[in-house]
């Protein structure tokens, strides 16, 4: 806990450097365009001024400039920074010309780059090994989103140096009756960008940690470092490059995206939940008599290792997708003569349902252990003896 309060404050000295500064525009005053004026023009064929409106409307955005470094911070936040900051108080003048490098950006301050630097340090050198690689792993999320925020507010300071200097038309996005900025849809899109791209990332080194190769986890964080640093190379040779090169790799993880979620919540759920536990009781306990629930395969409308909340409705079970801001979808099991079990494991433990021959497998986080019995006879499930010698094992499956 130390640990995480330490870099907390460190983050928190990064975004007070970063508000106390003021960002000069690097924006063309000429370049303000309507969105909605390009998008009038685009609905008929294509023409010579509409592509040349089209292509005004992205450079007063300065899409490849914020877009372009989007995947090696993704890949590595703090060293990503780290770089950017450095690219911009010692790059060369055709590097820092753009709206996130600018001469007097937020970027442009040598402790920020220290502090970067140190956050590297800090974060990738447990990295090297398995034995402290979980810490890093578990402050990855915490790392990913410290730098969405300090990137964020960065484009908010070149917005609001844009404006101290020159009155612009603000480009709008009409969606259905609302409308937005589009500078507001672009820090959104940053950020998702940050996001897909880091869980894939992690899924893979999650991948890497349970090889039994020690060398392996040193191996793949230094070429993650490798190829952060190619990329921003690119990134500082040609934005719009760097800008396409991005957009590949999220299309390509925007692919696996859903299913890598679901297996990076599963496993962050059965290796965190009992640490919560521990230090927090009442997480353990069992709110509304229902708990939270991964299928090993896939259970009607849900797919293996979704992550469900299940209770119990009579003579038969409800499953529910344990999510508070999209409606979710249901499941009911029904009871069986065979009534369902609840085999206790290492890491994890499992309830087995019964349809004849069939059954159905659902894992559970070692978090209800303090209340296991109660959660038990709350579901209606039989909990074999502890000396039974089909006590499982700990096991990691991935399909």
């Amino acid at each position: 806990m130390r640990q995480v309060i330490c870099l907390t404050i460190l983050v928190g000295f990064i975004g007070s450097n970063l508000f106390a500064q003021q960002s000069d525009s690097q924006a063309d005053p000429s370049s303000g365009l309507s969105l909605q004026s390009v998008q009038d023009n685009l609905e008929g064929d294509f023409r010579a001024e509409d592509i040349s409106a089209a292509n005004s409307w992205a450079q007063s955005l300065q899409l490849a400039d914020w877009l372009g470094p989007l995947a090696p911070v993704a890949l590595s936040p703090f060293f990503g920074m780290a770089c950017l900051s450095g690219l911009a108080l010692y790059g060369p003048d055709w590097v820092t010309n753009n709206a996130l490098l600018g001469a007097s950006g937020p970027l442009q301050n040598e402790w920020l780059f220290v502090v970067f630097i140190i956050l590297t340090l800090l974060t990738s050198l447990p990295r090297l090994s398995k034995v402290s690689k979980p810490f890093a792993q578990a402050m990855d999320q915490l790392e990913t989103y410290s730098v969405i925020i300090i990137l964020l507010a960065i484009k908010v300071l070149a917005d609001v140096g844009a404006g101290a200097d020159q009155t612009t038309e603000i480009a709008m996005v009409q969606l259905g009756v609302f409308s937005v900025a589009a500078d507001t849809l672009l820090m959104i899109a940053m950020a998702i960008n940050i996001i897909v791209v880091n869980t894939v990332k992690f899924f893979f080194e999650f991948l890497v940690w349970l090889t039994p190769i020690p060398a392996l986890d040193a191996i793949f964080e230094v070429c993650n470092k490798t190829v952060c640093a190619a990329l921003m190379a690119v990134y500082a040779f040609s934005p719009t490059i760097a800008t396409i090169i991005n957009v590949v790799i999220l299309l390509c993880a925007l692919v696996v995206f859903r299913w890598v979620s679901r297996q990076v919540r599963y496993y962050r759920t059965m290796v965190m939940d009992p640490v919560v536990a521990k230090l927090w009781s009442n997480y353990g306990a069992c709110p509304g008599g229902s708990i939270v629930v991964f299928p090993k395969d896939a259970c009607g409308p849900f797919a293996a290792k979704s992550r469900l909340r299940i209770c119990r409705d009579g003579d038969s079970w409800t499953l529910n997708e344990a999510n508070w801001w999209m409606p979710s979808s249901n499941h009911t099991i029904a009871g069986s003569t065979t009534p369902p079990t609840l085999r206790r494991g290492w890491v994890m433990h499992t309830i087995t349902f019964y349809d004849g021959d069939q059954k159905q497998d659902f894992k559970v986080s070692r978090r209800y252990d303090a209340s296991l019995g109660e959660i038990a006879v709350l579901l209606g499930i039989e909990m074999p003896s502890e000396t039974s010698t089909e006590r499982q094992d700990a096991k990691v499956e991935f399909a």
